[in-house]
This record gives structure tokens, C-alpha cells and sequence, in this order.
């Protein structure tokens, strides 16, 4: 949808660049996951492992919730 052209709203995406699940290096599989089961996959925080870590230290938390769900499915 962010490919439509119409004449009086601006910020377009040009039909030359990659699709969004491209640039974000996400295959369509994971994001149907992350759509549709978000909640069973992230309980408190979600990103990448290593900003998974970073949270649980920061929050003084032992265990690194999401930490399996954010390998499969955010690399």
C-alpha cells in the first residue's frame, strides 16, 4: 500500500526499491509468524538476541525471555 500513488499525500515508496520484508532481511514465512503469533513469542521486550541480553541485564532479570523466537525468527 505504500507503493500507491495518489496525488495529494506524499512519502511514496519508489517502485525501484526492494520490498519492505527485503530491506528489513525478513523472509515472509518469519513475518507471518511475528504477525500472527507475537505474543506467544515475545513476552516483555522484543528485538534481537543480543537486545534481548541487554534488556534482561537492565532489568535485572536472569533468564532472557524470547530468546529462541528472536533467533528464528530476527536472526
Amino acid at each position: 500500500t505504500s507503493r500507491y500513488i495518489h496525488p495529494t499525500k506524499r512519502g511514496k515508496v519508489e517502485h525501484t526499491l526492494p520490498t519492505i520484508l527485503e530491506r528489513l532481511n525478513i523472509e515472509r514465512e518469519q513475518w507471518l509468524t511475528l504477525t500472527t503469533q507475537f505474543e506467544a513469542c515475545f513476552k516483555h521486550a522484543v528485538g534481537k538476541e543480543a537486545l534481548l541480553e541487554q534488556y534482561a541485564h537492565n532489568q535485572h532479570q536472569q533468564r532472557v525471555q524470547g530468546r529462541q523466537s528472536a533467533r528464528r525468527l530476527l536472526g
